[in-house]
């Protein structure tokens, strides 16, 4: 459908529009356009992301028509094309049209001037000669190839992966990740996709099999294989054991011609490249068995920190705190306040109603009574915990991501972790913490800091891989108070 823009409804402000925002604009039919009932319509809304809103342009654009109940009839943008008359003033119209970011009119009317009709295949193959016009510079040059580049192949990425169920946003995200080479990727290696968060392999998957590729190549076997156990993270687990991870394999690839044999060497050459570790018959992603690594080497050095004495009569200490809050414990009350304050690890778990919050204004009230100057760090795993636990103890608290100065980047993975400079760190809601979590916590804990975790192990599981909580009080290796 050939159509010329009018004006843009959402957003508002043309300047919060980039090529991956969701946009409503409205457009005038260059042909004869007509409705179900066979009336012309003479106005198209148009619904879509990163559509055109240059007014001096034509747009061939392709889609559908659907009606909503609220705003009537509009039309679907799945892709366009500009129609770029070949005269003077349709070449100029296009280069000045503001989709190429350096190009004005003045200097659009000086390419066509220099190159005619030529001067869009020279923008297209020959950009260099554009540095013989007076006014573009090296440093312009760039600017203008960026950008033209980046608006067309922005514009093909998100076009071609839409239909696969990619969010234009993300397509525009992977654009900027691998520039000039998206296209070539996504069309003849599209296993690389998986590298990218938020798109995994059966997406990648579809997309491979559209374009003919062999379901036994070696490639798709590998992303299959690390897909298996990323998905089995998902679920909570850590690992696999091998003949169950073999036959889940073979189920997530589906291909009747795979046997046991090719998985397992597929799998056994992961290993050898360090994306696979096999640990006592299980089978781990190498980020996963690192994370589980840093959880038991640091429970290990907890284990052996040294008794704290640094009180005289933790008795006398619980009762100052009785007086204060106008209570009496009970026993477990009490000795899971000693238990927490005395260990440079612990656990202290029970279900709702238990006074799991007023052990943790006992253990804080009595820390720094006895140790003034002293930095403690309280942090839960969400901002909703961290403001209870703040409300409920009186001292500051933050999730623990950002305690640690954490950042997730567009792969998924977070930045190293700051180191904490705290002398007693109070961890609430544990369960919610998964295995990276976790480890990412207690790798940033510096020697001699105790550290107390709180939680019941039956509420708020979490969501990525490793029951934490669960684990550690099974373990029966960490002093634990239950209430």
């Amino acid at each position: 459908m050939l159509c010329q823009f009018e004006r843009l409804v959402f957003p508002q402000n043309a300047r919060a529009v980039d090529p991956g925002s969701f946009m409503i604009a409205v457009y005038r039919p260059c042909e004869k356009v007509s409705d179900h009932a066979g009336n012309v319509i003479t106005q198209i809304k148009a619904v879509g992301y990163g559509l055109p809103i240059s007014s001096n342009l034509r747009f061939d654009m392709n889609g559908h028509w659907t009606k909503n109940p609220k705003h009537g009839l509009q039309f679907e943008v799945e892709t366009y094309e500009e129609v770029i008359v070949p005269t003077r003033e349709g070449v100029i119209a296009y280069l000045s049209s503001g989709q190429i970011k350096g190009i004005g009119p003045k200097l659009a009317e000086r390419i066509y001037d220099s190159f005619g009709s030529e001067s869009l295949e020279v923008l297209d193959k020959e950009p260099e000669r554009l540095l013989s016009i007076s006014g573009i510079s090296a440093a312009k040059l760039k600017k203008i190839i960026e950008s033209y580049l980046a608006n067309r192949g922005a514009r093909d990425v998100v076009a071609f992966l839409t239909p696969y169920g990619i969010t234009p946003n993300r397509a525009v995200r992977l654009y900027k990740e691998y520039g000039e080479r998206t296209m070539d990727i996504v069309k003849n290696h599209p296993y690389q996709l998986c590298e990218l968060a938020g798109i995994g392999f059966k997406t990648a998957d579809k997309i491979a099999m559209s374009m003919g590729f062999d379901r036994l190549s070696t490639e798709r076997v590998d992303e299959g294989i690390l897909f298996t156990l990323t998905d089995a993270e998902g679920k909570g687990h850590l690992c696999m054991e091998k003949r169950n991870f073999i036959k889940a394999c073979l189920k997530t690839l589906g291909t009747p011609e795979l046997t046991e044999d090719m998985v397992a060497n597929r799998a056994a050459r992961l290993v050898y490249n360090g994306q696979l570790i096999t640990y006592q018959g299980n089978v781990y992603r190498e980020k996963t068995a690192r994370a589980e690594d840093r959880l038991s080497r640091f429970i290990h050095r907890q284990q052996i920190q040294s008794r704290i004495t640094a009180y005289r009569d933790l008795d006398a200490e619980i009762e100052v705190v009785e007086h204060k809050l106008r209570l009496k414990f009970a026993p477990e009350q009490k000795k899971a306040v000693k238990t927490a304050l005395t260990n440079g690890l612990s656990v202290i778990t029970g279900g709702p109603g238990t006074g799991k919050t007023l052990i943790q204004h006992a253990i804080l009230d009595i820390y720094r009574r006895n140790n003034p100057g002293k930095i403690i760090c309280c942090c839960a795993p969400t901002g909703r915990a961290a403001r209870r636990m703040e409300q409920a103890t009186g001292i500051q608290s933050s999730t623990i991501h950002k305690a640690l100065g954490l950042l997730a980047g567009d792969d998924g993975e977070y930045n190293m972790p700051e180191m904490l400079e705290a002398d007693l760190i109070l961890v609430d809601e544990v369960s919610m913490m998964d295995a990276y979590l976790a480890g990412h916590l207690f790798e940033s804990v510096e020697r001699g800091c105790q550290v107390i975790l709180i939680g019941d192990a039956d509420q708020l599981p979490s969501v990525g891989p490793g029951a934490v909580l669960s684990e550690l009080i099974v373990s029966g290796c960490i002093p634990c108070q239950t209430r």
